[in-house]
């Protein structure tokens, strides 16, 4: 009986369920055309002698060309902060352009508080992936750069997957990729125990340029 309910307990995090799931993940541009479909899969989990507990994720992204690939990230749950690799704010399709090449990624971790208040003030994060030739030297690098990131307050969404409540964070993102900058604005919506619901990107001017929202989950599913 009580390993039973140990094993059904859910950790307070980001995430959706203590044993397996998997996310569907649908992005839409301004014109409410898909773009992409990620989906996320919980590939292993562990947990270290400090209470640090690592979630592997794999996603398996596939574009409207039917060009299917794999990105590989984590996320961290310690104390009252959740983790967040930094490597997941970038373009998922300019990175399939360059599939078959090298990509190095050097990424912070993007903090979520557990228990945010509004109007707090969150920690800013960079990534930088550099695109390699065969020699070893870097052929493009593209940075992302996230700053002024704030708790805008609590709000119900609305998916194909439910009805979340969630805590809703604004930041900017500033993305360096070759000789060009780009400035847009980010406004997320986290739920606990589910993870990321919705994603906007706007224009600096305020017109939506894309968003990504989650249409299925399946948890604690048998896996044989």
């Amino acid at each position: 009986m009580i390993s039973t309910l140990c094993f059904g307990q859910r950790d307070h995090s980001y995430m959706p369920s203590k044993r397996n799931f998997k996310i569907k993940y649908v992005n839409y541009d301004h014109k409410n055309r898909k773009t992409y479909t990620a989906i996320w899969q919980l590939a292993g989990k562990t947990k270290d002698a400090y209470g640090k507990i690592r979630y592997n994720i794999e996603s398996e992204i596939t574009t409207i060309k039917q060009n299917t690939f794999y990105q590989y990230f984590h996320f961290t749950s310690k104390d009252s902060n959740f983790y967040i690799g930094a490597e997941r704010y970038l373009d998922p399709i300019k990175l399939d352009s360059y599939q078959n090449m090298v990509v190095k990624i050097d990424a912070d971790s993007v903090a979520l508080p557990l228990n945010p208040i509004k109007d707090q003030l969150l920690p800013e994060a960079t990534c930088q992936a550099d695109i390699l030739r065969g020699t070893g030297s870097v052929l493009m690098s593209m940075t992302v750069l996230l700053v002024n990131r704030r708790v805008e307050g609590i709000e119900n969404i609305e998916t194909p997957a439910g009805k979340f409540n969630c805590y809703r964070i604004s930041s900017d993102k500033i993305t360096f990729s070759g000789i060009s900058k780009t400035k847009t604005r980010l406004i997320e919506w986290y739920a606990i125990n589910v993870g990321l619901i919705r994603m906007e990107e706007y224009h600096k001017k305020g017109k939506l340029l894309s968003y990504k929202q989650i249409e299925s989950i399946a948890e604690d599913f048998f896996i044989p």
